[in-house]
């Protein structure tokens, strides 16, 4: 399968670094990105879902579906988002590139494990459009690419947002408003 895209301006495309496959099919893919203080090490991913278009996930994407998972059920998604917490707060920025490129994702493999909570988390792959194991590879690999920025703090703010929304303390407009100009 080809995931190439053609980049925006130039006559060239590019062609992923790494990538993974998740249970329902959906590919997560990494490409060499050009910013940050570290642009060796910087990264833009992507995904596609099985007969679907390639998709750059903008921050709108995954928090849209945070907020209509915690609609349906509240206590097990805001659970989650600490546990995404968790993990941006556990990952450490690559330090080469060929550590980036033959990187083996660590949280959504654990979903795959019964015992590590697939089945805990399983009732919101029903709720909106993004898989559980998804989101967790999306925030593995932001937070990873946050970190190789010094000072970069975006994303994590977008978990405390999500946070914040689940727990009642920011409303609707004020997570979506915010996540648009990200």
């Amino acid at each position: 399968m080809d995931l190439s895209y053609k980049i925006k301006n130039e006559d060239r495309r590019s062609y992923p670094l790494n990538s993974w496959t998740m249970e329902d099919g959906t590919i997560v893919a990494i490409y060499q990105g050009f910013r940050s203080s570290n642009p060796d090490l910087d990264f833009i991913v992507k995904y596609k879902e099985p007969n679907k278009r390639l998709r750059t996930p903008s921050h709108t994407h995954w928090v849209v579906d945070l907020v209509i998972k915690g609609e349906v059920l509240p206590d097990l998604t805001l659970e989650l988002v600490n546990e995404l917490l968790t993990i941006y707060d556990s990952v450490e920025a690559f330090t080469e590139a060929s550590q980036r490129d033959e990187y083996e994702l660590i949280y959504p493999t654990l979903l795959s494990n019964p015992e590590m909570g697939h089945y805990y988390y399983s009732a919101l792959d029903n709720v909106g459009g993004l898989s559980i194991q998804l989101i967790m590879t999306l925030v593995e690999l932001f937070s990873r690419c946050e970190k190789n920025n010094e000072g970069a703090f975006m994303f994590r703010g977008m978990l405390e947002l999500c946070k914040q929304y689940l727990e009642g303390h920011k409303d609707y407009y004020q997570i979506i408003g915010i996540s648009k100009r990200v």
